[in-house]
């Protein structure tokens, strides 16, 4: 009947790629885990990542070596608490009329959200019965696609006030875009469950302000292949 010849259709459209995938040695997986993010001058705030991950065996090369890349929604972002200014503002100078004249404390948070596409060249070796260890490294890039951030000022005198950014990204705050170098290491069981743990090293200055800062973020991760 029709619906057994769709059927059919669909897996003699499906078993080509199925079968260059095997021939590639190549499979997909899901994986998710914990980012834990920091810049100069701020402190670190946790934050996720999850998404789909790939990798390409290239036993042609050496036995054991593979590339692996991935697809993931990251959060990262920094806080700094009770940060004390001891100045008097002018605005004859210029300086931002939303600032107090007198000394103030800022609290200041920001979380913005990537699409993170990391790119790995890693080495895969056996160390007993369906349990192998891992290492990788490679460059990663970062596209911003949204985030907040919010700054509280309390003056010496008068009431404390806050300033909230709706979009890091498209109210010219963060650069959008963002690229460092990053390294894992970990386990695969069963050929199926992999651990990692790693650190990503950002190197472009994401501030559009005068600050200068890089993304600095330690990973935990966990993953699935098929």
């Amino acid at each position: 009947n029709s619906i057994m010849k769709k059927i059919l259709l669909t897996l003699l459209f499906i078993l080509p790629f199925y079968m260059a995938a095997k021939a590639l040695d190549f499979r997909v997986g899901v994986t998710g885990g914990y980012n834990l993010s920091t810049q100069s001058a701020y402190q670190s705030q946790s934050g996720f990542h999850a998404g789909v991950k790939g990798e390409f065996g290239l036993p042609q090369v050496a036995k054991g070596l593979y590339m692996d890349f991935g697809l993931m929604l990251s959060s990262h972002g920094w806080k700094r608490p009770g940060y004390y200014y001891n100045s008097n503002y002018n605005p004859a100078t210029g300086e931002k009329p939303d600032k107090p004249s007198l000394g103030y404390t800022s609290d200041n948070k920001c979380t913005p959200y990537y699409l993170n596409i990391p790119v790995h060249i890693g080495y895969k070796f056996s160390v007993g019965q369906n349990v192998s260890l891992f290492i990788k490294a490679g460059p990663y890039f970062n596209i911003g696609l949204f985030g907040k951030a919010t700054e509280t000022i309390a003056p010496d005198k008068g009431a404390a006030m806050t300033k909230k950014t709706a979009n890091v990204f498209s109210d010219k705050m963060l650069n959008r875009f963002d690229w460092g170098l990053g390294f894992r290491v970990g386990m695969e069981i069963a050929h199926h469950v992999q651990f990692s743990i790693g650190y990503d090293w950002g190197m472009k200055n994401i501030n559009r302000n005068d600050v200068n800062s890089k993304n600095r973020t330690f990973v935990v991760s966990c993953a699935y292949m098929f």
